[in-house]
C-alpha cells in the first residue's frame, strides 16, 4: 500500500465498475459483461490515450458527466477499476445492460 495515493470524495456515494479494455478495436463499444461482473469495452484509436478515451466514451454513451468518473486502479492496464460518483450501482448496471442487449 506504500506509494498508493488515496483520494476521498467528500463522502459522496457512487458505484465502482471493473472494466477490461480492448484497445485498437474497430469501434468504441460496450461489448459484454463477464461472469465476474467485469464490463468489456472496446476502444478504437491510440492506445496511449486509452484512459481519456474510455472516460469520454462512457460519459457520452451513458450520458454521465465526465467529472463524475475517476480511475481508481489500473491506469496503464487493460483491467481498470473506475468509480462513478452520484449514481447507484443498480443504475449503472441498468445503463450498461441496455447498451449490450
Amino acid at each position: 500500500m506504500i506509494g498508493r495515493e488515496f483520494r476521498f470524495h467528500d463522502g459522496k456515494k457512487g458505484a465502482a465498475l471493473a472494466l477490461r479494455i480492448i484497445k485498437k478495436s474497430e469501434t468504441d463499444e460496450i461489448r459484454k459483461v463477464l461472469k465476474d461482473g467485469t464490463v468489456v469495452v472496446h476502444l478504437k484509436g491510440d492506445p496511449e490515450n486509452a484512459k481519456e478515451r474510455l472516460i469520454q466514451y462512457l460519459s457520452s454513451e451513458l450520458n454521465i458527466d465526465q467529472g463524475r468518473f475517476d480511475v481508481i486502479e489500473g491506469k496503464d492496464s487493460v483491467d481498470i477499476l473506475i468509480s462513478i460518483l452520484d449514481i447507484e450501482p443498480y443504475e449503472i448496471q441498468n445503463l450498461i445492460l441496455k447498451k449490450i442487449s
